[in-house]
């Protein structure tokens, strides 16, 4: 999903749905990981939970 402001939108999920989130830099495009569910080393450990992320608009 896009965003125009990162700090914020990291915040907002942060506190709304407890989401864990991880800032990337601009080498990678500055690119905001949202951790939604327990991940393990193969993704999501729940059956049908997935994990994703933001970019900036």
């Amino acid at each position: 999903m896009p965003y125009d402001d990162r700090a914020r939108i990291a915040k907002f999920y942060q506190s709304a749905f407890g989401w864990q989130t991880q800032m990337l830099g601009a080498e990678m495009g500055n690119y905001v990981l949202a951790t939604t569910t327990e991940t393990g080393e193969s993704g999501p450990t729940k059956p049908g939970a997935i994990n994703g992320g933001f970019y900036g608009g």
